[in-house]
């Protein structure tokens, strides 16, 4: 489905998307118009640029099927654009000589079809009352972030936009099958193999434990690496060299350590969860996520190793 359905505050959403219109027409200067409500109150759109292209906002709230969300951005669209047809005057001042031929309704997410065929209804509504300020051949897109992959990319290397998403939680069954797995055997093994050293002492439901959440992040972190490589790719290589070079220090690490299994783990942890926070482009939370993906992959292969 279009978008992600990762859940936005309105005025977070509203920021990020004029922070990306804002680079987007960065050149040439002047050629985009942010219409800060407190200054026009609303008229159905939140900015503009000079090639006649408008762009309103929308995050859903408190839904949670695809039937509330579609009538959520239906309610939304009539409303913003009966405010686009109703304030033509206003509109006049504010626009100048631009007429707006196309209007964008940018969404974090959007899942069923109908939502554009109301946005053809409504279309309709505008092209019939042939409003001074809008072309004669308007038209109603439905967009979210994806359209602006690159302004992403470009404020993610400013550490401007920051990739966040919650820790996927994968099923039990997931977890298992996993460890169970033909071509993981080894990897489980050596896995065990460490959380016995690591938590030496400890009883075998704990280590049970353990091995669970280990492969749990090792699951969910790729899980976000996935999301992040699709997304904001040069910030992913990022993440995958600084990845690298730290998995190259670790087993010499691991030979010469004079801390204990238990305390070298924790610290291996520590340590580079503080270096991913200073990639450009990832939150606090990705950088921890991504911290323990990569712990759990070292190991379940050898980078980390203990005698």
């Amino acid at each position: 489905m279009p978008g992600d359905a990762r859940p936005w505050i309105p005025k977070a959403w509203e920021d990020h998307i004029q922070r990306l219109l804002k680079k987007r027409y960065a050149k040439p200067t002047g050629s985009y118009q942010h219409i800060a409500p407190e200054t026009h109150g609303d008229c159905g759109l939140e900015g503009f640029a000079h090639d006649g292209t408008a762009y309103q906002c929308y995050s859903a709230q408190d839904w949670a099927t695809s039937a509330q969300l579609l009538t959520k951005q239906k309610r939304k669209m009539t409303q913003d654009i009966g405010k686009f047809i109703s304030k033509e005057a206003e509109l006049l001042t504010i626009l100048g000589d631009i007429k707006i031929a196309i209007w964008n309704f940018v969404l974090p997410y959007w899942s069923n079809k109908d939502l554009l065929k109301h946005a053809r209804e409504k279309q309709t509504g505008v092209r019939d009352r042939k409003l001074r300020h809008a072309t004669q051949d308007f038209r109603i897109s439905v967009i979210t972030a994806e359209e602006f992959e690159v302004e992403g990319r470009l404020l993610a290397n400013l550490d401007i936009y920051q990739f966040d998403v919650p820790l996927p939680t994968p099923a039990s069954a997931s977890i298992t099958n996993w460890m169970k797995g033909k071509q993981n055997l080894e990897l489980v093994a050596n896995l065990s193999r460490k959380a016995s050293i690591i938590g030496s002492g400890r009883s075998d439901s704990q280590k049970n434990k353990f091995l669970s959440r280990m492969v749990e992040n090792y699951i969910g972190g790729n899980i976000v690496l996935g999301k992040l490589e699709q997304e904001l790719p040069d910030v992913y290589e990022k993440v995958i060299e600084r990845k690298l070079d730290r998995e190259g220090d670790l087993e010499m690490e691991s030979y010469s350590t004079t801390l204990v299994p238990a305390e070298f783990f924790a610290s291996t942890l520590k340590q580079y969860k503080t270096e991913l926070t200073k990639v450009a482009g990832i939150s606090a939370r990705v950088a921890d996520v991504l911290a323990r993906e990569a712990v759990s992959d070292w190991l379940l292969r050898c980078p980390m190793e203990f005698e």
